[in-house]
């Protein structure tokens, strides 16, 4: 008899588990989408056109995003981005990008409605840098629960 209760109580954790992990990569995916989108949808609004053009077709950038949780962990909602560059670029330029496309997140997250239970901005660059002279490296983070906050403020904290 108690053999049966355990077997039961097993195949309940077993299942709470299993939604568990499915309800985070419903989630992880629904995440993705919004960045993608958001992504989409404010880069061309960049003054001075700096980006090949193709690299701003949502189905390039869809294609080319991909999730640093690898590396920081589940639960971090950080999706990085690759893009070219008409002209290089130096850092205060990197810097003003970096603050523009901030912006444009928040009017983009506002239009949408996309709100977050932990901070006023929903959708941040979490990091913006150069590579190889002529190739922007981007991190925007959907700013929907507390690990993805504070991966936000370490690298923010890193930076300065």
């Amino acid at each position: 008899m108690i053999w049966i209760i355990l077997l039961i109580i097993l195949c309940l954790l077993f299942f709470l588990v299993l939604s568990i992990h499915f309800y985070r990569l419903n989630q992880f995916k629904k995440n993705k989408t919004v960045s993608d989108l958001a992504v989409a949808n404010c880069l061309p609004q960049i003054s001075n056109d700096p980006f090949a053009k193709s690299d701003l077709w949502l189905k390039n950038i869809v294609h080319n995003s991909h999730s640093v949780v690898s590396f920081w962990g589940n639960n971090v909602d950080v999706f990085a981005y690759q893009f070219k560059l008409k002209y290089q670029f130096n850092q205060l330029q990197v810097d003003q990008l970096q603050i523009d496309l901030n912006q444009l997140l928040q009017e983009y997250a506002k239009q949408q409605q996309i709100v977050s239970p932990v901070t006023k901005k929903p959708l941040v660059v979490s990091d913006c840098w150069i590579e190889n002279q002529n190739n922007l490296q981007l991190e925007v983070a959907v700013v929907v629960n507390q690990a993805t906050f504070a991966y936000v403020q370490d690298v923010n904290r890193a930076e300065q």
